[in-house]
């Protein structure tokens, strides 16, 4: 009987799962790290544009 789930035992697994300090930061570098390379791939099309500053053209 301690291998078989109760009938809400995943919901707090899942809970268990989702609150735990680790997840959270884990979760939060992620999107870090998301927001980051949409960054980098909208200033990379950007650079070349003929509104790019020119302090940042490639010029």
């Amino acid at each position: 009987m301690g291998m078989r789930l109760r009938h809400n035992e995943w919901q707090r697994q899942l809970r268990k799962f989702i609150m735990h300090p680790v997840t959270e930061i884990m979760a939060i570098v992620a999107l870090v790290l998301v927001a980051l390379a949409i960054l980098v791939m909208v200033e990379s099309r950007l650079i070349a544009s003929p509104e790019a500053p020119v302090v940042f053209s490639p010029k």
